[in-house]
């Protein structure tokens, strides 16, 4: 696997409602040019997806199929044909505008759009995730981001939270469950954060890790007191079919299991706490696949 390996930190100041649960949804691994693309599960994800009226998005990569690593070396022998190339430029200028058109909706809430292997190269410096980024108005965050949600509080105007992403498209990590979340809970050796990302791998699910505990001080009281975060992991899922009648797919031929298809969700729910002369915000998370 081959990505831009470019790491980036982004901030996105995010009003939201003490007591009323905001989502961060994250998708990606769409492969829409696909001949094995899961058409029924996207658009149940899109209509889904625009009914989530107070909800984030971010994109975790590999939106178009092609063109992967070994296949963007095929594109750059200087043997081919401009008309060739071309043509190319023009079949990705087209699978870009679709997914454009389909996700337009999510103007002004999508976080970013993280960039996965595979992507097509326009040569001009930017990518079909370079364009789908700022075509729906957004960063574009490399392969591996740390993102910061920084929350005030509607009534609450000083009152500030953040919440921590570190979102990386992925790495493989093994065929069974343990094996596929293990490769998201090294993550959290080397940031600290409070949902932790991967995709890549087509695998879905999100589960609580390790809870961590930290000191912090009282109020009036001066004494200390201890509060508990827990961290969350997800594998974001999959819109790419493994097996499908009649269709000829290189998961059949390795013997894979299907793909883990749709998309995971965390629901956050800001909560305000008063003990031990403390006015605190804490921030639930639930995890959703």
């Amino acid at each position: 696997m081959k990505t831009t390996g470019l790491f980036t930190t982004h901030r996105v100041d995010l009003e939201v409602e003490l007591g009323k649960p905001f989502k961060i949804i994250p998708f990606g691994d769409i492969h829409r040019d696909s001949d094995m693309f899961a058409d029924t599960h996207w658009k149940e994800f899109l209509s889904y997806a625009k009914a989530q009226k107070n909800a984030v998005f971010l994109g975790m990569g590999d939106y178009t199929d092609g063109v992967s690593t070994s296949e963007r070396i095929v594109l750059s022998d200087q043997g081919l044909h401009d008309t060739t190339r071309n043509t190319f430029k023009d079949v990705y200028k087209g699978v870009t505008k679709t997914l454009v058109n389909e996700l337009g909706f999510m103007r002004g809430r999508l976080i970013g759009c993280l960039g996965g292997n595979h992507y097509f190269d326009f040569g001009d410096g930017d990518t079909t995730d370079h364009v789908l980024a700022a075509s729906l108005g957004t960063k574009f965050l490399g392969v591996c981001a740390f993102i910061r949600l920084s929350l005030t509080f509607k009534g609450r105007g000083n009152h500030k939270h953040s919440l921590d992403i570190f979102a990386h498209h992925g790495k493989g990590g093994g065929a069974t469950p343990a094996g596929q979340f293990s490769s998201i809970e090294k993550m959290l050796s080397g940031a600290d954060a409070d949902i932790y990302l991967m995709g890549h791998t087509h695998g879905k699910g999100c589960i609580p890790s390790t809870p961590r505990i930290k000191l912090v001080n009282g109020g009036s009281s001066k004494e200390l007191c201890v509060r508990e975060r827990t961290p969350w992991l997800g594998r974001t899922g999959s819109f790419l079919k493994a097996y499908e009648d009649g269709k000829v797919s290189y998961n059949v031929d390795a013997g894979r299991a299907p793909m883990s298809l749709g998309w995971i969700e965390f629901e956050i729910t800001p909560v305000r706490s008063q003990a031990n002369d403390m006015d605190m915000t804490e921030l639930r998370i639930r995890g959703t696949s």
